[in-house]
């Protein structure tokens, strides 16, 4: 798990020495939300198990599967940032890049001791972190993607670090719309994809508040 050095915390004091009052504010308000995405990130467990599943970091070994399943373009085509078609360098660089990196913590979803999918977050700097998700084809129609996300959800907020989640999904796109709405997820509105390979489609936006009670 990352850690943050004591220092951390005293970098953005140092340089914002050297700042007018306004552009103090900015950076330091910047180094909070920085500070505050890392300390979500890092409080999640490495491994969460459900009924069936087991989800965890992804590895080295997972990309002979990860590319058998990410090429595929039904899949593509209802994402943001997939590429296609998903070669083995997509998948070493999602293990070995994308996955270390501190805006983001992806889950492998694993059924079985088999990788079927990722699920996860990614922590945008002043918004509730976006959860997102996907399971490769001959895995739909069985709940695993229902029961994966009710499991990160769980885990994240049982931290306590969590109160919003966000996510978003085509408005086309039946099947994460349910996922969604069964785990709790309220419709905020609709409008165009803001990023990556769906910008401009009609896009459908929900939060999911931490329960009171929990």
């Amino acid at each position: 798990m990352a850690t943050l050095d004591d220092d951390d915390d005293f970098v953005p004091r140092r340089r914002t020495q050297l700042m007018g009052p306004a552009a103090q504010a900015r950076a330091l308000a910047e180094a909070t939300a920085k500070l505050a995405a890392r300390r979500q990130r890092d409080a999640l467990p490495h491994r969460i198990e459900t009924a069936r599943l087991v989800l965890r970091a992804p590895i080295r070994g997972d990309v002979p599967d990860l590319v058998k399943l990410a090429d595929n373009k039904a899949i593509a085509e209802k994402l943001s940032r997939l590429p296609h078609p998903y070669t083995r360098a997509d998948g070493i660089g999602f293990v070995e890049i994308i996955a270390q990196r501190p805006d983001e913590r992806p889950y492998a979803i694993t059924l079985d001791d088999q990788f079927v999918g990722v699920v996860g977050f990614t922590f945008h700097e002043g918004q509730p972190p976006e959860l997102g998700y996907w399971l490769g084809e001959p895995y739909w129609g069985r709940g695993i993607m229902s029961e994966a996300v009710k499991g990160l959800i769980e885990a994240a907020f049982a931290t306590r670090l969590f109160p919003r989640l966000k996510a978003r999904a085509l408005v086309s796109n039946d099947g994460s719309r349910n996922v969604l709405t069964k785990a709790g997820f309220i419709h905020m509105g609709e409008g165009p994809g803001p990023t990556g390979t769906n910008m401009g489609k009609p896009v459908v936006f929900y939060e999911l508040e931490q329960p009171k009670w929990s």
